[in-house]
């Protein structure tokens, strides 16, 4: 069902028909379009469980009614017409010959994508973000803040699908990395999350457990990796609060076929380049560790890279840090560490960055232009102003905010799989999610990569595992 309600631009006066789409999951969602003549951005919410205008709040911008002619069926009080739906992409803002559209973002879409995989992702989202705003962030907030000792009170009763003890800060963690899977398993699409992150632990399973240590070691040891882990939880943490605002997108990726010309009515541009910038930077400052990870499961050390960084940095032209190819390479810039990723290599390529160099330049030195009516995101040359670097779209960049979530958690799962190894040594144990273990016989290999059998590493842990009903 449509809502039809018009926005008052509250700089020139120009008036906007908005279709917006009532119904579904959330029970509420924010609104955002650009007045055509002005490009004033108009901000709101709009709440399905109020009736009519009730419903609809605008920031910056009056609401009437709309003004119709029944007998030509057109609306006489609108310039322009926009769709508003929260959970589905839409039509971009354009003008308006009055004719009453019939159509709605929700018909449009029926044929282009799996509507019941929508509604199961749709409940299983509004579920976790009331969880999320409940209890959830609280965990989450004491880790960032180093507060490792008080995580297992807040989640003493609950924590992801299942409910379990957590007497040392490895379970803690891996209570926390449950939530961060149930959060976003939704964003590895075409493939499943558990097929990614058993493919991932199995590839690190063989790893030279010694080589593995001597990498630890040299890096500061198990306190660094914690360290480490709180700047993915920070990643996600910020993630949950631009995650409603980018669901349209997260529908978009499962498109039969691409359609270039929607957009998003439920953020601007504003909303996600800081997320953008900053998962951005976070994630390439910790590119090192997997293909550290790589180099040992490759070349047997940590410190042996592929054929195309070592040729960068002994480069005669090389200007960088000085010292061994170890050095040379963490004192790159992370956007030659982005160049550099290898996709060829088993690590790395279960990351899938998404990365944008001239984006991020262009959002770090403000060197960029937001066209809020075609939803384009252009950068410029820093040195040559007119000189035009990109342009993307806001959907694409929702798409990449998305991805770089879902990189997250592959991130976390490298570092809690190197924290569950080298603590063993202190008689520090932690099983992964129960899930990954439901196939698994007792001499079979235990899927938490330890090496060891089953019975002889998580079977107990995961018997001390209960549902949470």
């Amino acid at each position: 069902m449509v809502v039809p309600k018009v926005a008052v631009c509250p700089i020139c006066g120009k008036k906007t028909y908005m279709k917006i789409e009532d119904g579904g999951y959330l029970k509420e969602y924010p609104v955002r379009f650009n007045c055509i003549n002005c490009r004033a951005l108009i901000k709101g919410t709009y709440n399905i469980s109020l009736p009519g205008q009730k419903g609809l709040i605008l920031y910056n911008a009056k609401v009437e009614e709309c003004d119709v002619d029944a007998n030509s069926e057109r609306i006489l009080n609108a310039d322009y017409v926009v769709e508003i739906s929260g959970e589905l992409p839409c039509a971009k803002v354009k003008a308006f010959d009055g004719k009453i559209i019939k159509t709605t973002p929700f018909i449009n879409a029926t044929d282009k994508i799996d509507m019941m995989d929508r509604i199961n992702r749709l409940s299983y989202f509004v579920k976790n973000m009331e969880e999320w705003k409940e209890w959830r962030s609280i965990a989450f907030q004491l880790l960032n803040e180093g507060s490792t000792d008080y995580v297992p009170e807040a989640l003493k009763h609950m924590m992801g699908e299942y409910s379990y003890k957590c007497d040392n800060y490895l379970k803690a963690l891996h209570c926390l990395q449950e939530v961060v899977q149930e959060e976003t398993k939704h964003l590895f699409y075409p493939e499943s999350e558990d097929d990614i992150i058993a493919g991932l632990i199995a590839d690190l399973a063989v790893i030279d457990r010694d080589k593995l240590h001597q990498f630890v070691n040299d890096k500061g040891g198990t306190d660094t990796l914690v360290s480490d882990y709180r700047k993915v939880i920070e990643i996600f943490s910020t993630f949950m609060n631009i995650y409603p605002n980018i669901l349209p997108a997260e529908t978009y990726m499962r498109y039969k076929t691409p359609e270039p010309l929607l957009g998003i009515a439920t953020c601007s541009f504003e909303d996600l380049k800081s997320f953008y910038q900053d998962a951005y930077e976070s994630l390439l400052s910790l590119l090192y560790i997997p293909v550290c990870m790589d180099n040992i499961l490759m070349r047997s050390d940590y410190t042996s890279f592929d054929s195309a960084i070592t040729g960068f940095v002994n480069d005669p032209g090389f200007r960088g840090a000085r010292g061994s190819d170890y050095a040379k390479y963490v004192g790159m810039d992370n956007g030659k560490k982005a160049d550099l990723i290898n996709n060829a290599e088993p690590i790395q390529k279960t990351l899938r960055i998404p990365v944008n160099k001239d984006l991020r330049n262009g959002i770090g030195h403000n060197n960029y232009k937001y066209d809020g009516l075609t939803q384009t995101i252009t950068t410029f040359d820093y040195r040559r102003r007119n000189r035009i670097k990109m342009q993307t779209s806001l959907m694409e960049v929702a798409l990449d905010c998305l991805g770089l979530a879902r990189a997250a958690v592959v991130f976390g799962e490298i570092l809690l799989f190197i924290l569950r190894q080298e603590l063993r040594a202190d008689n520090m144990h932690s099983a992964i999610h129960p899930r990954f273990y439901k196939k698994v016989g007792q001499n079979d290999r235990c899927p938490c990569g330890s090496g060891l059998k089953y019975k002889k590493c998580c079977r107990n842990d995961i018997g001390e595992m209960k549902p949470i009903k």
